[in-house]
């Protein structure tokens, strides 16, 4: 297959000469599933980097295929960098960013299949909170004793967990319709009433505005993957390879994304054994994180997710990295005699 002509063609020596036993078995690893079990300072940025490189230059990728994300902006900067330092000026073109940016592109050219327009806005935390305030008044709420922010955090919890309005309304509160006027919520003796109530009228008024929030760039890009068929074949189609970095920080939506990006639920099985993901069948997919190091769990991360990969993904294969570049062994013995009392825990 003719490469892309902006691609440095590195040799299998240049990628993993330099790299530890373990760093380059990850690097090398041809199978349809991997976890990269990467503490801090064990080189996981330089190990994910040259996977990458490995994929293109020595399984015959393109860089189109590739789909790599990870948490923020500056981590998807770097590794962009350290990307062109590799493979050259081609890396500025691939598909490396966050979750959300990855999400934004895919709305933009796709979202109106879900009624959400190519120009949709994206709403900021302000720009949310006004909109609640507003819905406040209207419903006659005592916004000083549930505040905008605790609304929010609960509507953000219900999105992080792909619980949907009509979901949540039909429940806790099924008379009420999506803005009708003169509706007054009163006393009520389930706070849930509340909360669905909100939450209703709140994504009501963002499609009237064709617009989102940050939790909906997840959400809604996994309702277009599940309802459009056209639209998953064609990005299932485009990404045959999918590499997550800080994975134990991810929560069910961006569980939930993965799992319908590489189609790993659909119909077809992957071959074990073959040299590289082909068009028909699940994308491969490698995953770097490290269960001991998860902090956004008040933003709904499930460590699950890492602790349970080899059952979620079939042949997953799992590969420690254990050396670390950045502590002495003092703290190093330190710090994991506190975390091996964490339950479910890998050991390392």
């Amino acid at each position: 297959m003719q490469q892309d002509p902006d691609l440095i063609a590195r040799s299998a020596e240049e990628l993993v000469g330099d790299l530890n036993p373990q760093q380059a078995e990850a690097v090398q690893y041809r199978g349809p599933a991997l976890l990269i079990g990467a503490g801090a300072g064990s080189g996981k940025t330089r190990v994910l980097t040259r996977r990458i490189a490995w994929i293109l230059t020595q399984f015959g990728a393109w860089p189109s295929q590739i789909l790599a994300i990870t948490f923020t902006n500056k981590a998807a900067a770097e590794m962009r960098e350290r990307l062109e330092g590799l493979i050259g000026p081609v890396a500025q073109r691939m598909w490396v960013s966050t979750f959300h940016s990855a999400c934004v592109r895919i709305l933009r050219r796709d979202g109106q299949s879900i009624g959400l327009a190519s120009g949709f806005s994206i709403y900021d935390t302000a720009d949310c909170e006004r909109l609640v305030k507003l819905i406040g008044a209207d419903l006659n709420i005592d916004l000083k004793r549930y505040t905008p922010r605790a609304i929010l955090s609960r509507i953000s919890d219900y999105k992080n967990s792909l619980i949907g309005w009509q979901e949540q309304l039909k429940r806790y509160a099924p008379d009420y319709r999506p803005g009708q006027r003169g509706y007054q919520i009163g006393n009520f003796g389930d706070i849930e009433v509340l909360y669905s109530v909100i939450y209703a009228e709140y994504q009501h008024r963002l499609a009237m505005a064709n617009a989102v929030d940050f939790d909906d760039l997840i959400g809604r890009t996994v309702e277009l993957l599940r309802t459009q068929p056209q639209v998953v074949d064609y990005y299932r189609h485009k990404f045959r390879y999918i590499l997550v970095d800080e994975y134990q920080d991810t929560n069910h939506a961006q569980y939930e994304l993965i799992r319908e990006l590489a189609g790993v639920d659909a119909a077809g099985q992957v071959v074990p054994d073959a040299p590289s993901a082909g068009r028909a069948g699940p994308a491969w997919i490698t995953v770097v994180g490290d269960s001991d190091q998860s902090i956004y769990a008040f933003r709904g991360a499930d460590i699950r997710n890492i602790q349970d990969f080899e059952q979620d993904f079939p042949n997953a294969k799992t590969i420690m990295l254990e050396q670390n570049y950045r502590s002495t062994q003092t703290i190093l013995d330190a710090a994991n005699a506190v975390i091996a009392n964490n339950q479910g825990r890998k050991p390392k």
